[in-house]
């Protein structure tokens, strides 16, 4: 069962709470007791490492770009 991450329309307060496959709108707001609820979409970072695809694969190189050009000539 995932954790999910809610706000509750009527105080505001987010909180997050164990919730299984189909029980999301039986989610009640532990500060006020309310039911109106909306689900919060979750937060994750990115962390790139390394060199990277776009340096190593689409990075021009002017050497080859140069050499061929002088070879059609």
């Amino acid at each position: 069962m995932p954790i999910y991450r809610f706000r509750c329309t009527a105080c505001g307060n987010e909180f997050r709470e164990l919730v299984g496959y189909g029980d999301g709108n039986d989610v009640a707001c532990p500060s006020c007791g309310g039911n109106k609820v909306e689900r919060l979409l979750p937060r994750f970072g990115v962390i790139y490492k390394g060199s990277g695809f776009y340096t190593t694969e689409y990075k021009r190189k002017g050497n080859q770009e140069s050499s061929a050009g002088k070879d059609g000539d």
